[in-house]
């Protein structure tokens, strides 16, 4: 049983949202087996009908085929005795030297139907009625006849001319059957064997259409929570936009009567004195351009929303963000470090995007190092004029099962409650976007390292615009 289970296909057991419902259209089990049958059913059909047709039609020109030929054997007997003076004599003679076939039997009978010549199928000699006269109702024919044995015979019967006399060459209808029979029988299992191979191609195919079916639904419901997912991840960064703007309000006012108070501790001879006073206000001023620092970071990445091209310092991009993860890193007791090679300047390129995509891979370094590990950082300048980015971490890897799909959307290798599978491929499109490229390379058990490849002067919009506009006019 259980390797048959490995061929049960993905969605078999599946649970879905159709529940104890039978007629929805979300059932695969249920759309497998309809497709499979109907399929089955207007494959199949066809070939059981010709193979009747065939079946039929072989027996039925075999059988006139038989009877053909007795009547040429029989007629050509009578042209022979007819010629012969003593009709009656020389077809006792004719039938009793017959050189017949092993399912043949020629004999003569008389008016009352004994027979007057030895038979293979009626042995009584000179008994009336041996072969029945009824058969014999007109002066020639070929009928199907049973004789006293039980078996059945097809019977050609001539009446000699000039006499009483009636020829007659019975032929086995068994082995009339055998000839159209076993050919068909042979058809017949090569049809079996051919609908078998029907069935398996249908449910094969089958198979490929629902599983595929079943993944786009399984997408589809994976889009319709991580987009639900999103817009929730989109209220909340609004929502810290806000606190972190209301924020500041009352953290200036703190920030300036602070001031105050330190100026009066200073000017005022009765606390100037007071050393431990006057390092509660700096700690205070301390404490309040902390919080302004945390504040102004929610800010500028909420604000970037827009694309802006601007010169941007990508050193001090990656070390606000350093900042900015600090508490997480020494939480999963992670190393940063940060090399630049170049003095890399005029630095051409979209803020909002470049933090963005240095954020979501930092995050997932941070997901495949959840027990400590090293988190490296390179930026150089290539003779090409590109920015080269370089992020590293000493994680768990990526199985080459994967590498090739974790830029699709939706796919994560993620614990499913709370993997969305979007980090990646937002990266990938916002570096599509600033026309760079990203290239991964990682080895399971040993780490992953993500190439961020950006021009180093970006074009602006109104430019590719002026370039479109250039291509289409040549059109013109």
């Amino acid at each position: 049983m259980k390797r048959l289970n490995i061929l049960k296909p993905a969605f078999w057991d599946h649970h879905n949202i159709a529940g104890s419902h039978a007629h929805t259209g979300f059932n695969f089990q249920r759309k497998w087996k309809l497709i499979v049958v109907v399929t089955s059913f207007m494959a199949i059909l066809p070939l059981c009908v010709m193979g009747f047709m065939d079946f039929r039609l072989s027996r039925k020109t075999i059988e006139d085929e038989v009877k053909h030929s007795i009547s040429k054997v029989l007629t050509s007997a009578i042209i022979s005795i007819s010629f012969s003076k003593d009709v009656e004599k020389y077809a006792l003679e004719y039938s009793d030297q017959c050189d017949c076939q092993d399912d043949e039997d020629m004999f003569v009978v008389d008016k009352n139907g004994s027979l007057l010549t030895p038979s293979s199928h009626y042995d009584e000699l000179s008994i009336a009625n041996t072969f029945h006269t009824t058969t014999l109702e007109e002066t020639a024919g070929i009928k199907e006849v049973v004789t006293p044995e039980g078996k059945a015979v097809i019977a050609g019967y001539a009446r000699i001319p000039n006499s009483s006399l009636t020829l007659v060459l019975v032929k086995s209808k068994q082995n009339i059957a055998d000839l159209w029979l076993k050919p068909r029988l042979k058809l017949v299992g090569y049809l079996g064997v051919s609908m078998i191979l029907i069935v398996l191609s249908i449910m094969g195919m089958a198979t490929f259409l629902v599983g595929r079916i079943h993944k786009a639904d399984r997408k589809r419901i994976k889009a319709l929570h991580h987009i639900g997912y999103a817009d929730k991840l989109a209220s909340i960064g609004r929502l810290a936009s806000g606190i972190a703007h209301e924020i500041n309000n009352p953290l200036a006012i703190i920030d300036q009567k602070t001031g105050l108070i330190q100026d009066i501790f200073t000017i005022s001879k009765e606390f100037s004195p007071n050393e431990q006073l006057n390092q509660l206000t700096r700690d205070i001023l301390a404490a309040v351009d902390r919080c302004g620092t945390v504040t102004r970071r929610l800010l500028d990445f909420a604000r970037h929303m827009d694309s802006k091209i601007e010169l941007v310092d990508i050193e001090k991009i990656i070390r606000q963000i350093f900042t900015f993860l600090r508490k997480d890193a020494q939480r999963q007791d992670i190393s940063m470090s940060f090399k630049s090679r170049d003095n890399i300047k005029d630095f051409e390129c979209d803020r909002g995007n470049l933090q963005q995509i240095i954020l979501n891979l930092f995050n997932n370094a941070f997901a495949a190092m959840e027990d400590g590990g090293q988190l490296k950082v390179d930026v150089k300048l290539n003779k090409d004029k590109k920015v080269i980015i370089t992020i590293s971490d000493t994680g768990i890897g990526i199985s080459s099962s994967d590498i090739n799909q974790i830029f699709e959307p939706f796919f994560s290798s993620k614990d499913a409650h709370w993997g969305t599978g979007l980090g990646l491929s937002i990266t990938y499109g916002l570096v599509k976007e600033m026309n760079g490229n990203i290239v991964v390379k990682s080895e399971l058990g040993k780490g992953t390292s993500f190439i961020v490849i950006l021009p180093l002067t970006a074009e602006k919009q109104e430019d590719l615009d002026k370039g479109l506009i250039e291509q289409t006019s040549e059109f013109d």
